[in-house]
C-alpha cells in the first residue's frame, strides 16, 4: 500500500499535467455544488461578490440600480438552471467570460452572464472533464468503491428513464452515461449509424444557434449573433472544439436511440451491474 506522501505526489504530478483551464475545473470540482449548499445566502453573497469582481475587471461603470438589478437575476438563474455547478464554478465562468475567453463581450448584462453559464456548462466543463479523466492516476482502493457506488446510481437512472418515459428530454451533460455504456460493450453502432448521429448532431446545432440568434435578434442584440456559415467552416476545416461539440451532440442523440431500444429493462439493469461487479470485484 502507497504512503500518503506517495498519494500526494502522485496527485501533485497530475495537478501539475493538467492545462491550465482543466487545472481550474478539477479544483472547482472539489468543492460542493451549490445544490447541497444548505445555507442559500451564503450562496447570494457569493455570487455577489462574484458579479462586482466581473464589473470591477471589465472596468465598467453601472448605476447601483442596474447592478442590483443584475444581481438578484443571475442569483435567481443560477439556483434554477446552474444548481450542479460549484461556487468556484460560477467565479471561474465569470472570470473566462470577461477575459473573452466564452465568445465576443457586448456588455454586462443578465443575458451575458447566462450566456457565459451556459457556454461554460456545455463546452467548457465537457472538454476539460476529459482532459481530467484521461490524467487521472489509477485510484486508491477507497476510490474504487466510490466509483463503482457512482457508476450504479448511473444504472439505477438510467433505467429510471426507461420506465418513465423520460428518454427525449434527458440531456446527458458531459456524455457521462454514453460513456458508461460503451466502457461496459453495451454500444455497438455501426459505422453509418454513428454517421447519421453526427449528422443529426449537425442539424440539431445548426437548429440551437438558429434558435440563439432569433432571441438576440428580439433582444435587439443583433451584433452578438452567430453566423451558422462560421459553423460549418469551422466543422469543415476540422476545428477541434467545433468538432467535440458536434461529437458532444451526437453521444445524446446516440444514448437517447440506445434506450428507446432496450426492450427488457430489468435484464438490461442486471446484465450492467453484472459488469459493474466484475469490473471491481465485489460480484
Amino acid at each position: 500500500m502507497k504512503s500518503p506522501m506517495s498519494n500526494i505526489q502522485i496527485k501533485n504530478q497530475f495537478i501539475k499535467n493538467l492545462s491550465p483551464i482543466a487545472k481550474e475545473v478539477y479544483f472547482a470540482s472539489q468543492k460542493d455544488i451549490i445544490k447541497n449548499i444548505e445555507d442559500k445566502n451564503n450562496v447570494s453573497k457569493a455570487i455577489k461578490v462574484a458579479v462586482n469582481r466581473a464589473i470591477a475587471d471589465k472596468g465598467v461603470n453601472m448605476h447601483k440600480d442596474d447592478i442590483n438589478y443584475l444581481i438578484t437575476n443571475i442569483i435567481h438563474d443560477i439556483i434554477k438552471d446552474f444548481s450542479m455547478l460549484s461556487l468556484e464554478d460560477v467565479y471561474l465562468c465569470f472570470s473566462m467570460g470577461v477575459r473573452g475567453k466564452l465568445g465576443e463581450y457586448y456588455g454586462l448584462n443578465v443575458s451575458t452572464l447566462y450566456g457565459w453559464l451556459e457556454k461554460y456548462r456545455n463546452d467548457v466543463l465537457p472538454i476539460a472533464n476529459a482532459e481530467i479523466v484521461g490524467l487521472l492516476p489509477k485510484p486508491v482502493e477507497s476510490d474504487y468503491i466510490d466509483k463503482e457506488k457512482i457508476e450504479l446510481e448511473m444504472v439505477d437512472e438510467i433505467c429510471s428513464l426507461i420506465e418513465n418515459n423520460k428518454i427525449d428530454f434527458f440531456n446527458d451533460f458531459g456524455n457521462f452515461r454514453y460513456n458508461l455504456l460503451e466502457r461496459y460493450n453495451f454500444i455497438h453502432f455501426s459505422s453509418e449509424q454513428k454517421m447519421e448521429f453526427f449528422n443529426q448532431a449537425k442539424e440539431q446545432y445548426k437548429l440551437d444557434l438558429q434558435k440563439n440568434n432569433m432571441e438576440l435578434i428580439e433582444q435587439g442584440r443583433s451584433i452578438q449573433i452567430s453566423p451558422i456559415s462560421n459553423f460549418m467552416n469551422k466543422l469543415e476545416n476540422n476545428d477541434k472544439t467545433t468538432k467535440d461539440i458536434v461529437v458532444m451532440y451526437a453521444k445524446k442523440i446516440a444514448f437517447r436511440y440506445f434506450l428507446s431500444n432496450v426492450k427488457d429493462k430489468e435484464k438490461f439493469r442486471i446484465e450492467l451491474t453484472k459488469k459493474i461487479k466484475d469490473y471491481y470485484g465485489t460480484n
